[in-house]
């Protein structure tokens, strides 16, 4: 199919007048290339991992038609969009699916956990190895190592990951000082506390200035040691991070999520996922350009209706709404793109464990915010829920997706250490109808 040339919006003024449009209309097919025109450069990302497999039959595509043993317990509710239909184990997220988009036919092939996490992670498909042992595995850069190299820095880390390192999380070939910021604890603990961003209380800050001044000085002759200089620039790299974070007044209140008030904490939920989201959108108001969060435990082999039900489901519907409801409320949405994902999906068929197996051949993510057109349905799987019968999403068109939400050119080639070019996506295509 011949490609036509994308029209501006001076284009669409000029043949307007030709063909005698009124301004109504010219102004709706500026709308329609808005997106393109739009700058990005100042949206950030939270992006919500669910680690071991959202059951899409259970949550976002439920099979109502199908036999007992694939439509499982849960029933469709009405959204607050006409037409859209949602789990009833999500009845607070209903009430916000005008500002989400969702993806029903994401899918790409390997049901291995840590290889999952790689290509949702990266866009890259794994290649040889364990990717569950190792969680500095990665074979590609993930999205967040991909921002932070790509984007501008700020006070703030550009790419922090709470409540633990995420697995294939990591920069790759970037290199460490690409990597996430690492907040290993969960801020739904009474005892929550970042650690490194404060100078002991023994070191004044002059002490600590005359310290960075000399381990620069000390730096600069090292660095004329070819052997040791790449390993010189990163820990001068990870010294010069932790100082300006230690010294920053801004950055040690943005990690305080103590002075959310405690009725907005109750209402993400006293819960790891609820205050980890709003821990995250601190992070993106501070000026962090990506947030990951993981949520675990997603993987249920057994008991699956009683582990969503019970255990899984109702932290996760009461922090997503509030998450993007406070964004909105706080002007924050538009410039926040919130993306919660998972590796794979689970088997049409409920297993012998009353429990769904790993599927990635169809599966459905949520995107909200930053430029997202809500309250829309994107793709669509067979009645089990089992293949995409519409508009295939892969990883790859995922962090395409992402990276050009972010206002950040995913076809951008990057360079390994040793100079081998090695583009940033591989085939991936963006989304364009989230954002028409």
């Amino acid at each position: 199919m011949i490609q036509q040339p994308k029209a501006n919006r001076r284009d669409f003024i000029r043949m307007g007048s030709i063909a005698g449009l009124g301004m109504a209309d010219i102004l709706r097919m500026q709308h329609l290339c808005a997106s393109e025109d739009q700058d990005r450069s100042d949206v950030n990302c939270i992006f919500l991992f669910i680690v071991g497999g959202m059951p899409h039959q259970d949550m976002w595509d439920l099979k109502s038609e199908a036999p007992s043993e694939i439509r499982g317990d849960f029933h469709k509710i009405s959204t607050n969009v006409p037409g859209i239909q949602v789990s009833d184990v999500l009845p607070r997220c209903a009430t916000v699916v005008d500002k989400m988009a969702i993806l029903r036919s994401m899918t790409h092939d390997d049901s291995d956990h840590g290889r999952g996490f790689h290509v949702m992670m990266s866009g890259k498909k794994a290649g040889a190895g364990d990717f569950n042992g190792n969680q500095n595995n990665n074979q590609h850069p993930c999205i967040g190592s991909m921002v932070s190299h790509l984007g501008d820095p700020g006070v703030l880390p550009p790419y922090i990951a709470l409540p633990n390192f995420l697995n294939s999380g990591g920069p790759s070939f970037l290199g460490p000082a690409h990597g996430p910021f690492v907040i290993d604890s969960d801020p739904a603990a009474p005892d929550f506390s970042v650690r490194d961003i404060a100078l002991p209380t023994s070191v004044a800050t002059r002490r600590g200035q005359l310290r960075q001044m000399a381990l620069r000085q000390i730096n600069q002759f090292e660095q004329g040691v070819e052997r040791v200089g790449a390993q010189v620039k990163s820990f001068d790299t990870f010294y010069n991070k932790a100082y300006k974070l230690m010294a920053s007044r801004e950055a040690r209140e943005a990690f305080d999520i103590g002075r959310e008030p405690e009725a907005l904490r109750e209402a993400y939920g006293m819960t790891s996922i609820g205050q980890c989201c709003l821990l995250a959108r601190r992070m993106v108001e501070a000026g962090s350009r990506f947030v990951a969060v993981e949520n675990g435990h997603w993987d249920t082999h057994r008991k699956n209706t009683y582990s969503l039900k019970e255990l899984l489901c109702p932290a996760f519907d009461q922090a997503i709404p509030a998450l993007l409801t406070d964004l909105e409320q706080r002007g924050m949405l538009e410039k926040t793109l919130v993306v919660v994902t998972t590796e794979f999906g689970r088997t049409p068929r409920i297993n012998d464990l009353a429990g769904r197996d790993h599927w990635p051949n169809a599966f459905s993510i949520v995107m909200a915010g930053g430029g997202v057109q809500g309250g829309q349905v994107i793709g669509a799987t067979d009645k089990q829920g089992a293949e995409v019968t519409e508009r295939p999403i892969t990883p790859q068109d995922m962090v395409a997706t992402v990276l050009y939400g972010l206002g950040i050119d995913h076809k951008k080639v990057l360079h390994t250490p040793l100079g081998r070019p090695v583009h940033a996506v591989d085939d991936g295509h963006v989304v364009r109808e989230l954002f028409a």
